[in-house]
């Protein structure tokens, strides 16, 4: 679509929490009563859906989908093309391979 001049918006829910001093790449939708706080930012093309906590630091990458009340600890990085089911939680400053799928309700320490 882009390369035929349309403009994909970023969408932030007003019922969301989005600090001033996150990054919110083109194409992103920020659904209701997620938080994204103090240095996070979030690539290009993603869903960070209802109730979801994206914290301090932390980098979602390109094409990622982090469902509904998700847990991403301060400086996790979430690398491109990642399905993060709900209710799942990552450990704090671990890196999450491309292309990963964690299901739903699951600790991710490592």
């Amino acid at each position: 679509m882009k390369k035929i001049g349309y403009i994909l918006p970023t969408i932030i829910s007003p019922l969301s929490y989005v600090s001033k001093h996150s990054k919110i790449d083109e194409a992103t939708i920020i659904m209701h009563h997620a938080l994204v706080n103090t240095n996070a930012i979030i690539g290009k093309n993603c869903i960070i859906n209802s109730k979801a906590l994206i914290e301090h630091d932390a980098i979602i990458e390109d094409n990622c989908h982090i469902s509904t009340s998700s847990i991403i600890n301060g400086g996790v990085i979430v690398r491109e093309n990642t399905f993060f089911g709900s209710n799942a939680m990552s450990k704090e400053c671990i890196e999450i391979k491309a292309n990963s799928i964690i299901g739903g309700g699951e600790n991710i320490l490592s």
